[in-house]
């Protein structure tokens, strides 16, 4: 019987502890702006948590205790200055903004978000011609597609993923194919010029040869064997310059950059801000991390529902059912939020500190000296769990002594030092270079890797093919 209540009061605690647990790895999941809404939506909603509005952004409303909005830029100190001041609402935003040592004017657009991106479009796109299973299908490939619109992953493993046949993953990838802006997700660069080239539908002979090249003679216009193509399709090298001209001038090797979106050349020229989550300070050679903490200090359980709560565990018997129940429970929902922000700050301490610890090297020297990590060293070095890293290091960014701020993936990134040497070596050449004499340069450096990989690296830099930088 003493056993059976033991576990009942263990399967009790267990039970309740799920929500904490729940809360505390969604909120450890969120950046810096999103945990700020998260906050703000909670405080509309739960009249037990109150927020400090004293030190709130008066130009885009975030809450900081830093001299300078990390969001908007502007001055917290001469906003509240320029609040005195009777001045038009523009002007007051400009003074503000400037304060904080900026040369230009403040941009009412710097900390608004674009409405659709090319990923909304195509899915869009995807809604008015699949259904179902499909659609599912189609959406999947979409997320799937990388920076310059490719789908690089392998039709296996999407098949497996779905249950299906390979032909059914074609069958719907071929549909996104046709999909605007032209040539997206292809799968290679040829795929994808192709497609381009079909959809614009010229019948002029430069557009003819450009196609029948692309079919027949890849490798030659690859590696720009003009002669060769033209002595193949018996037609004049000048004729194949032509063509090779027409690809040039009216294709494009990342069919994502073709993507605009409506009233593209009214919006804004400058991307949102990006809030970091850590900043990395550095004295001499001495590297400190330290946690951006804008609301553990903001948020807190409203006075009069803290003290009613303390009077109702007390012993009070003056309130009603309906009222310990209210109070209870946003009371404790507050305290649940508050512990996990408190949890969030502490997990984001110890991965920060760590990583910046292991790559010192990366951080005082450059990319160059990044060093192989991955998120499960990280966990055993810290002793706990991989998921808890993933999501520690999700959608957050980090401040370098620099001034540079970047994304915590980066410190996972094993191939960003070959990257780096590869940009390196392309900058330093005199004429366009290939992709095979760079993997040769790579080698004489003591990298080996394939030609193929030197490719896709390139690709990454966003670096044109050799023969289109040659052309």
């Amino acid at each position: 019987m003493l056993s059976m209540q033991g576990q009942a009061l263990a399967q009790k605690q267990q039970l309740r502890t799920i929500p904490v647990q729940i809360q505390a790895n969604a909120i450890l999941n969120m950046s810096l702006l999103e945990l700020q809404q998260f906050i703000e939506t909670e405080a509309m909603e739960n009249p037990a948590l109150s927020l400090d509005d004293s030190s709130r952004c008066p130009v885009c409303g975030f809450m900081s205790s830093s001299p300078v909005c990390p969001v908007c830029s502007a001055s917290l100190a001469k906003s509240k200055e320029l609040e005195q001041v009777k001045l038009s609402e523009r002007d007051y935003l400009d003074k503000a903004f400037a304060a904080a040592g900026h040369d230009e004017l403040f941009d009412p657009f710097r900390t608004v978000a674009r409405t659709a991106t090319l990923n909304d479009y195509l899915k869009q796109q995807a809604r008015m011609i699949f259904g179902g299973r499909k659609l599912r299908i189609a959406e999947y490939l979409i997320d799937s597609l990388d920076d310059d619109g490719y789908f690089r992953e392998s039709l296996f493993e999407t098949a497996e993923e779905f249950a299906a046949a390979v032909p059914e993953i074609e069958d719907v990838l071929e549909i996104i194919q046709s999909f605007d802006p032209p040539g997206i997700a292809a799968r290679d660069l040829r795929e994808s010029l192709l497609i381009q080239l079909r959809a614009i539908g010229s019948i002029e002979p430069r557009a003819c040869n450009a196609e029948q090249i692309l079919m027949d003679y890849w490798e030659d216009f690859a590696r720009m064997k003009f002669k060769t193509i033209a002595k193949n399709m018996s037609i004049t090298p000048a004729v194949v310059i032509e063509a090779c001209e027409f690809i040039k001038d009216n294709l494009t090797p990342r069919p994502a950059s073709a993507y605009r979106t409506e009233f593209d050349e009214l919006s804004p020229r400058h991307e949102a801000a990006v809030v970091p989550d850590v900043i990395v300070h550095r004295v001499g050679d001495s590297l400190t991390a330290e946690v951006v903490d804008c609301h553990g200090s903001f948020a807190k359980i409203d006075e009069t529902y803290e003290e009613t709560y303390k009077s109702m565990k007390s012993g009070g018997d003056y309130f009603s059912e309906d009222d310990r129940m209210h109070i209870k429970e946003h009371v404790e929902r507050v305290r649940c939020i508050l512990d996990a922000i408190s949890l969030r700050k502490k997990t984001l301490a110890r991965v920060a500190t760590h990583m910046v610890e292991y790559q010192r090297e990366f951080l005082l020297y450059g990319p160059s000296h990044l060093k192989p990590l991955k998120q499960k060293d990280v966990a055993k070095a810290l002793g706990v769990h991989e998921s808890t890293i993933c999501r520690a290091v999700a959608d957050k960014y980090c401040r370098l002594p620099s001034g540079e701020v970047i994304s915590f993936e980066v410190f996972f990134d094993a191939a960003l030092p070959v990257r780096t040497m590869i940009s390196q070596i392309i900058a330093r050449s005199t004429e366009p270079i290939s992709d095979g004499e760079i993997t040769k340069r790579l080698t004489e450096q003591g990298i080996t890797i394939a030609r193929r990989t030197v490719a896709k690296y390139r690709e990454q830099l966003k670096v044109l093919p050799y023969q289109l930088r040659a052309a």
